[in-house]
């Protein structure tokens, strides 16, 4: 991996701060390995091979398995994953997608399967690994065209 340039030493705070909720969402109600998995999802849809890297990895420590992790990408019908997870991933893609029409639809369903505060986290951990591929792609050089 090269580094484009050192952003956590170029906007220290800012960084920091990213870094402190991601912190507060590794505690939240997804469960580590489940949130791994969102994150991974996330990251293949905004090709960040850095941060595809680092939640495989993170992912296996935490008791992922590889093939869940190879699953991620067929979700929609992997046997793997249950009608609650299906309804996360779905919230993850259209959230990263930017498809606002599709809420009202994926909100009822995971509304189905999960509290409220599962969603608000859902969505939080969405909102941070979209942030931190954006970061990932501009400054660490992985995969091809690294």
């Amino acid at each position: 991996m090269n580094t484009r340039f050192d952003i956590t030493t170029l906007a220290p705070q800012a960084y920091q701060g990213l870094y402190a909720v991601s912190d507060i969402l590794a505690g939240s109600s997804l469960g580590a390995g489940f949130k791994h998995l969102i994150d991974l999802r996330v990251s293949q849809l905004n090709n960040c091979h850095f941060c595809q890297n680092l939640h495989r990895e993170w992912g296996l420590r935490d008791g992922v398995t590889e093939e869940q992790l190879q699953a991620v990408a067929q979700w929609p019908t992997s046997p793997l994953f249950n009608a609650g997870d299906r309804a996360a991933f779905a919230w993850a893609e259209a959230l990263t997608r930017q498809e606002e029409d599709k809420v009202p639809e994926l909100l009822a369903e995971l509304r189905r399967h999960h509290a409220e505060p599962y969603i608000a986290d859902l969505t939080m951990v969405i909102a941070v690994i979209n942030a931190w591929n954006r970061v990932g792609i501009s400054a660490y050089a992985v995969g091809p065209h690294g």
